[in-house]
């Protein structure tokens, strides 16, 4: 009874790795490219981030960030049009709309776990 049991957890276990591995456009293990923003909140005032999501997610699909404050939910990017009052397909393009400026750099973490921005 127990030796069937396990050889069939052992059968339905290999099937859903299986079937995963077909249909995950990442490999296991492979981590996919980070961008992070840090923004100050428009609603509350407070500073926030780094916030860090996929890169596939900000240039193919949607990101929304939460501040940390208000808990306000806040478009980053909308590539596939769920919201119809965003203009632009992501933030740059929202703020270039409005006149507004996005600085751009590179991220990393020092030793004492503070990120800095190189520009």
């Amino acid at each position: 009874m127990l030796r069937s049991t396990i050889a069939t957890l052992y059968r339905a276990s290999r099937s859903v790795t299986q079937t995963l591995l077909r249909f995950s456009s990442t490999a296991i293990g492979k981590q996919e490219p980070q961008l992070s923003l840090s923004y100050t909140c428009k609603v509350c005032g407070t500073r926030q981030g780094p916030k860090t999501f996929a890169k596939s997610s900000y240039e193919k699909g949607v990101v929304i960030v939460t501040c940390n404050g208000c808990h306000n939910h806040h478009i980053i990017a909308d590539n596939i049009g769920w919201f119809e009052d965003f203009k632009g397909k992501n933030i740059e393009d929202h703020l270039k709309s409005k006149g507004e400026s996005v600085k751009r750099g590179t991220t990393t973490r020092n030793e004492d776990g503070i990120f800095e921005i190189q520009q």
